[in-house]
């Protein structure tokens, strides 16, 4: 299973993750002992939920608030949400941690069931849903197939589907607590539609003017209506996806001028002070750390 938390960069008073969220749409892991990676303020432009399986009360804090979770809990996050849970260790605090990706919700939400509605700040459970011990077994079941995949072959495939039961228990869950659920809007439409084109052409023209064209809408409109649903501005996601696609490429020791061109900047120059900004290191110290490193993203802070 990948690490969750694999590198950081500073935002202010938190650190934003980057992970394989921007590969494949999710990524999980089970923290059942060994250090807290986490264990500061944090942000990601990904929906987050945690099935506490701990055996403490822990204290979960989001966007300034506190609340406590205990066994049988489901936390969620929604995207850009200022969070962390306060634990040095994870022996008496075992979890399982899920992250996905916008487009992925989004491609697993229906017209009957949106999905997103789960991690919104509006929600009467956000940000913890009380289950209880005897309504976690279900997802306790899950977890087990998920880490135990029994396949060669086809494995991204499995974990998938296993993440789909989750959603589909999660909205279930969720409904039983909040009633009626929301239909998907026009504006959530429109964000999938955006997310799914920019990281299909990562490397192309996403200037307002031509996401407007390609999708029919106002650039002006695009723009307040992504920061409206993700709160992040759609130029920020966009530099998000193409340094986190560059690291990508790092990993397969590809030339850094010519990553800076793959992923859509028309200069290195514009790349390198890009990559420092949102990182905190130029490229080439993150060239460097990963090959000696070994590793496809190096722990810099």
């Amino acid at each position: 299973m990948s690490q969750f938390l694999a590198g950081g960069e500073p935002m202010g008073n938190a650190v934003r993750f980057s992970n394989n969220t921007d590969q494949y749409g999710y990524d999980a892991v089970f923290h059942q002992t060994g250090p807290n990676l986490a264990s500061f303020l944090h942000i990601h432009d990904f929906f987050e939920f945690v099935i506490y399986l701990g055996q403490e009360p822990i204290l979960y804090q989001v966007a300034g608030q506190n609340y406590t979770a205990t066994f049988g809990d489901i936390l969620v996050c929604d995207m850009m949400d200022e969070h962390m849970l306060q634990c040095d260790r994870n022996e008496l605090y075992m979890r399982f941690s899920v992250g996905l990706s916008f487009g992925f919700v989004m491609a697993c939400s229906t017209k009957d069931d949106n999905l997103l509605q789960i991690f919104s700040r509006n929600s009467g459970c956000y940000p913890v849903l009380h289950l209880g011990a005897l309504a976690i077994h279900k997802y306790v079941d899950l977890i087990r197939q998920f880490q135990s995949c029994p396949l060669e072959h086809g494995q991204r495939v499995f974990q998938q589907a296993i993440l789909h039961q989750m959603l589909s228990y999660l909205q279930d869950d969720f409904l039983r607590v909040n009633g009626a659920g929301a239909t998907i809007t026009r504006q959530d439409t429109l964000v999938c539609e955006l997310v799914n084109y920019i990281n299909l052409h990562i490397g192309e023209d996403l200037s307002l003017k031509t996401l407007g064209r390609v999708t029919n809408y106002n650039p002006t409109y695009l723009s307040r209506t992504f920061k409206n649903i993700t709160r992040s501005p759609l130029k920020t996601y966009i530099d998000e996806k193409r340094i986190n696609t560059a690291k990508v490429l790092m990993s397969r020791d590809v030339p850094l001028a010519e990553i800076a061109m793959q992923v859509g900047f028309q200069n290195y120059s514009t790349f390198y002070n890009t990559f420092k900004r949102l990182t905190g290191v130029s490229p080439e110290r993150y060239a460097r750390e990963m090959r000696n490193s070994g590793k496809t993203e190096p722990n810099i802070r």
